[in-house]
């Protein structure tokens, strides 16, 4: 009887230990996939921002303008400045310098165009009134006719307030109105030579001729 126990509590703990090694092993744990690394976004150099820039201040310093707003000129150079050497290290940084330099550099050259507004207008009658005192609209009617108009495009244009466009022009009627002052000057200079080689040659021709005249009514009886 005993032994039966035995064997029956054997039996048990057999089929136990079997089913317990047939069971599947608890599944692993699988790591999560490494997550991409962020992407970098490259900013490309400012250089269309660069080449703005020093546009304006080129024009600026050609034509002496940074008197019209000086504080706004300085930092505007040393933005221009910083974002050249920011360039290539940081062109985010470098841009945003570029751009502020460029706004800066259009109020100084808005500001300094509008003010010589005046000044520019009393060069081209100046200039005008020179050309006429020659007669250029006679000697030099091609020159003078192209001064004209440009003077007409250019108080036309500071109506308008384009004044880098009007500047322009009065530049072009200025010089236009001296150029005619200079071939009418020189025509009449050439005129005037000729007149006074005539003159000459008229005196020496009638000198000359009362000189043989004088020979003649010298040799008479």
């Amino acid at each position: 009887m005993k032994r039966n126990f035995w064997y029956s509590l054997l039996s048990v703990i057999l089929i136990v230990w079997i089913g317990a090694c047939a069971s599947p092993p608890p599944p692993k744990e699988v790591a999560p996939p490494p997550q991409p690394a962020p992407a970098v976004v490259t900013v490309p150099a400012p250089e269309a921002e660069l080449k703005n820039a020093e546009s304006l201040k080129e024009t600026i310093d050609r034509y002496n303008l940074s008197f019209a707003k000086p504080d706004e000129y300085n930092k505007a150079n040393e933005e221009l400045a910083a974002g050249k050497e920011a360039m290539g290290k940081d062109n985010a940084k470098a841009k945003d310098l570029l751009v502020s330099a460029g706004k800066r550099y259009n109020l100084v050259l808005e500001a300094g165009l509008e003010k010589t507004a005046e000044s520019r207008a009393v060069e081209m009658q100046t200039a005008q009134k020179k050309a006429d005192d020659v007669k250029a609209f006679r000697a030099a009617a091609t020159e003078y006719s192209v001064a004209e108009s440009k003077k007409s495009e250019a108080i036309r244009l500071y109506g308008e307030k384009k004044y880098l466009e009007a500047y322009q022009a009065s530049e072009e009627a200025i010089a236009a109105f001296n150029k005619s002052y200079e071939v009418a000057r020189q025509k009449r200079t050439a005129a005037e030579q000729k007149l006074e080689t005539i003159s000459k040659e008229e005196a020496a021709t009638t000198e000359e001729l009362q000189k043989v005249n004088k020979e003649i009514g010298g040799g008479r009886p």
